[in-house]
């Protein structure tokens, strides 16, 4: 079973993620500007801060989800473009109407001391340059949810309702044995590798040798 799992943020998809992939022991996939930023020894902030004009941070987590998708047959992915980036017997989007994201992003972060009118204006520009930058990334529209399979409005659930939803979609989906083609993918991954310089396998074999330090660093030098 092979599950993704997208939406915009303060929509719960970490946490239904990890529940989901608990539930039905399935590798479990979240991977981040953060994890990212760790693996290139660089601040999250400095990285979140040059994402929207250097999209070499995009690619190389695209790049690294992707893999990860390929190698397992067993996972759940859970990101915003875990739909587009990955071939899903189930295709998941999770919804909340802005105010509530933004009640929910305050709570979480309330120890930075922003008001909710704050952060709710960032929230929406946040979902205004995401939708941009993948339109500019991959021709994508994040907001033309035609590809998935169940939209959940996760406004008024319980985690835990919400992740009882998505677990018995799922053994729908396995017992329909529904074969689910991403038209997408293999266009993302030319892009990825044309604008990584890595030749094609890089991106369609996990088991092809790659190091995103490495890769950063090259490109780094080259700019």
């Amino acid at each position: 079973m092979r599950i993704a799992i997208s939406g915009h943020s303060g929509c719960g998809n970490t946490t239904a993620t990890t529940n989901v992939g608990k539930a039905l022991q399935l590798k479990i996939v979240n991977y981040t500007f953060r994890d990212l930023a760790r693996d290139l020894s660089l601040n999250f902030e400095e990285i979140h801060k040059e994402a929207s004009t250097n999209l070499i941070y995009d690619y190389l987590t695209d790049l690294t989800l992707i893999r990860n998708a390929i190698s397992n047959e067993n996972i759940v992915v859970g990101t915003r473009l875990a739909a587009w980036l990955m071939d899903a017997e189930l295709r998941i989007w999770l919804h909340a109407p802005l105010e509530t994201r933004a009640t929910r992003i305050n709570r979480r972060e309330s120890e930075k001391e922003s008001s909710y009118e704050q952060v709710l204006y960032k929230t929406l520009k946040r979902d205004e340059q995401n939708r941009k930058r993948y339109l500019r990334l991959y021709g994508l529209d994040i907001d033309d949810h035609s590809d998935f399979d169940v939209t959940i409005n996760t406004e008024k659930l319980t985690a835990d309702q919400v992740s009882s939803l998505i677990v018995a979609a799922a053994k729908w989906a396995k017992k329909s044995q529904l074969e689910r083609t991403n038209l997408h993918l293999s266009r993302i991954q030319e892009i990825i590798a044309e604008n990584l310089q890595l030749p094609i396998e890089a991106v369609q074999d996990p088991k092809f040798p790659i190091d995103v330090l490495e890769i950063y660093q090259r490109l780094k030098r080259i700019k």
